[in-house]
């Protein structure tokens, strides 16, 4: 009788550490949560030194092209010059006419997109093979730290960091309304303005020249409206989107050393750290 009793002690004891060892095994659902949903990573390119400034621009169902800015200085220096990459083909090709090319913006309704450098802005046909595509002079004599794109063309120069509108006629002049130096600067798809400055992020609402400021992180490395009019904005590790209504960010997403963010035509998350550019696609965890 107590042989029986053992046994089926044992018995008891050896189904309990297999459903343990079972659920030990079950695998584990890993990579970035975005908007409290798991992604996977899909390294685009790989091996460039600080990629900054992406832009992404879907040729057809097969085709996209991927521009951004890159380091090609030495060790200790930085030199940034303008590179692109198209599907299945990984290695960055530069674009040699921009010299010290440092900024990014497309131009969506057009087909176009904007490249920043030292000596101004230049525009590239997305439409061309890009390879043989010819990159024209807009806007000389001026140093370009940023741009952007909305109904007109904006940009900040460097090293003043203010912030200039493009007219019809391609005349520049600066913002009489918003004078500060600037980091970045968007518009959403709301209308609203978001800029970045030493103390801070700040939003202004349409049809209004008051700043709102932002509470929470004060230092960023990006700023990127997505392809619903959201904008996002990058700091050091996080990213974060705006909830206006209380005036504050809201973290969407932990990325170490996030360095610049773009999104697809499906609003999938691009974004580049100091060596690599990864998509972010959502993942099945059942």
């Amino acid at each position: 009788m107590k042989c029986f009793v053992m046994l089926c002690v044992l018995a008891i004891t050896y189904a309990k550490h297999v459903v343990k060892d079972k659920e030990e095994k079950k695998p584990v659902c890993e990579g970035i949560k975005v908007h409290g949903k798991i992604h996977e990573e899909k390294v685009l390119i790989n091996g460039i030194n600080r990629p900054y400034q992406l832009s992404y621009y879907k040729k057809n169902s097969t085709d996209h092209i991927l521009y951004f800015s890159y380091n090609v200085g030495l060790q200790n220096e930085s030199t940034f010059m303008i590179g692109y990459a198209e599907a299945g083909y990984p290695v960055p090709k530069p674009v040699t006419t921009v010299k010290n090319g440092f900024a990014t913006a497309l131009n969506h309704k057009e087909e176009i997109i904007y490249l920043g450098g030292s000596e101004g802005i230049y525009v590239r046909n997305l439409t061309e093979p890009a390879e043989s595509a010819k990159t024209h002079h807009l806007i000389p004599n001026h140093d370009i730290w940023d741009i952007f794109y909305k109904h007109s063309l904006y940009f900040i120069a460097f090293p003043s960091r203010r912030l200039y509108k493009v007219d019809s006629h391609l005349e520049t002049e600066k913002d009489e309304h918003i004078h500060e130096k600037l980091y970045q600067f968007v518009i959403d798809g709301d209308g609203d303005t978001f800029i970045s400055n030493k103390t801070g992020l700040y939003m202004i609402r349409k049809d209004s020249h008051h700043r709102i400021h932002m509470k929470g992180a004060t230092v960023f490395r990006a700023f990127e409206v997505n392809r619903k009019g959201v904008a996002y904005f990058c700091g050091q590790n996080e990213v974060y989107v705006a909830d206006k209504e209380k005036h504050s960010l809201v973290e969407i997403a932990t990325i170490k050393n996030i360095f610049g963010l773009t999104f697809d035509e499906d609003d999938n998350m691009i974004y580049s750290d100091p060596h690599q550019i990864v998509k972010l696609l959502p993942k099945d965890c059942k």
